[in-house]
């Protein structure tokens, strides 16, 4: 039996979603963190338990064909990535397998279709947001991997924008140059929150957000020449004030310092209104070919009744409107319902409405007033849509469901609460919007059987 503190030595066949390597030990299963596929390493195991171990890499006795050096000087520390050491198509691959397996494992749907995964186009600066810590210390960073308590205080960064990078480094000067202190989760005290950089792809603008405890910001005017000073064609300038004493809990108000509260993205031809706390596809030239797969896969469209479930600032719901569906989005948050009905606006599209509501809740009572769906739609948070909501979706009668999918390991079951309803697994599509983590979206099409 394995105990706290073993030294292993383990052959490496495979990545887990987690991002850890996965082993075996005469048949007995080891996590290692930090391992490539292929690897033999020696490893120190850091937690025992009854079915499998976990375990940090102590040595690379013989390295994987797939591990490279990691380009960024923070790798190891930083919990921004993980798979820095992993080729990037042995990353995308894993990926892959990731969704076959938990479709079978966790979904009992061994004879899944799933297509090779559409691969980023550049698995370096592409994500369109990023959000940094303020730390009591006086760093500002990102977490460190795997200790929520700790900022790595960050000099480089290969996932935004050289831009983000320099803007982190004159907002942390800035920061102890005015003596402002950062809020400590513990004691309650503290002004400085997080930083948070929006980028749109699309059309260049750049949303910058200070994020802090209520009370005066008497160098709001020295912050806003500072950004300025590093980012001269700043779109908006804004500061984010939370009232709770929860580390992640959203701005209760949100105050103009200078410029737009918004900026403006285009995906798929469409414009996109995007405040501070605004969900959004983390990488814009991903969600274009998500957007433009799920209008394929809903077609034929014309005149179609479609909802769209968690519709967000309406990604799905205004280009499914475009292409001819009558549509319907429910959405839990209000402010997103009220900005999707101005993004609609924008684009000139009256075809589709949207509904603030508890998705469990409100899709009988849409069903009802509107009809049996031609299409359901669904993108749900990382902890899924649950069997609740997926019953209610199966007693739609949906003639078709794409379910857009950012977490395989909730998407396998979620699946299979629906499939007793007369419905079957059309097939399974992969993308890679989180090049350099585990992170992979899906999106499944099932067909109500006649």
């Amino acid at each position: 039996m394995l105990k706290h503190g073993d030294e292993v030595r383990v052959t490496v066949d495979r990545l887990a979603y987690g991002g850890r390597g996965v082993g075996r030990l005469d048949g007995f299963v080891v996590f290692v963190a930090g391992a490539a596929p292929g690897d033999v390493v020696r490893a120190r195991i850091v937690r025992a338990r009854r079915r499998y171990a976990e375990a940090e890499v102590v040595a690379v006795e013989v390295a994987s064909a797939d591990r490279v050096e990691p380009r960024c000087p923070h790798f190891g520390p930083c919990g921004g990535c993980v798979w820095q050491h992993v080729a990037y198509a042995a990353q995308a691959d894993a990926k892959g397998a990731i969704v076959r397996e938990s479709l079978a494992h966790l979904g009992g749907i061994a004879e899944a279709v799933v297509h090779p995964i559409v691969p980023a186009p550049d698995p370096w600066y592409y994500r369109n947001k990023m959000e940094f810590s303020f730390h009591p210390d006086g760093v500002l960073g990102l977490h460190s991997r795997g200790e929520w308590n700790r900022i790595v205080p960050i000099e480089a960064c290969l996932l935004q924008s050289p831009e983000s990078v320099a803007l982190v480094g004159a907002v942390r000067a800035f920061a102890r140059r005015h003596g402002l202190t950062a809020y400590d989760p513990k004691t309650h005290a503290g002004f400085l929150r997080s930083l948070v950089i929006r980028e749109a792809r699309g059309t260049g603008d750049r949303l910058v957000g200070l994020v802090t405890s209520p009370g005066p910001f008497a160098f709001s005017s020295a912050f806003v020449e500072e950004v300025v000073g590093v980012v001269p064609g700043a779109t908006g300038i804004v500061r984010g004030i939370v009232t709770a004493a929860s580390e992640g809990a959203p701005p209760s108000l949100v105050e103009t310092l200078h410029g737009s509260c918004t900026l403006e993205e285009r995906v798929a031809g469409l414009r996109f209104r995007i405040g501070l706390d605004t969900f959004f596809q983390t990488s814009t030239a991903q969600a274009a070919r998500m957007v433009e797969y799920v209008v394929a896969r809903a077609q034929p469209l014309a005149s179609a009744r479609v909802v769209d479930l968690y519709c967000g600032v309406g990604t799905f719901a205004l280009p499914l409107s475009r292409a001819g569906g009558r549509v319907v989005g429910i959405e839990l948050v209000p402010a997103s319902v009220d900005a999707a009905s101005a993004n609609a606006a924008l684009n000139g599209l009256d075809g589709v409405e949207f509904t603030a509501g508890d998705a469990r809740l409100m899709l009988p009572a849409v069903v009802a007033a509107h009809g049996t769906p031609d299409v359901l739609v669904l993108d749900p948070p990382r902890a899924g849509a649950g069997g609740k909501v997926m019953r209610k979706i199966g007693r739609s009668g949906a003639r078709r469901i794409i379910y857009v999918s950012c977490n395989p390991t909730t998407l396998a079951p979620d699946l299979k609460e629906v499939l007793p309803f007369g419905y079957s697994l059309v097939d399974v599509q992969p993308f890679d919007l989180f090049p350099q983590t585990h992170h992979v979206e899906a999106i499944a099409v099932l067909e109500r059987q006649a």
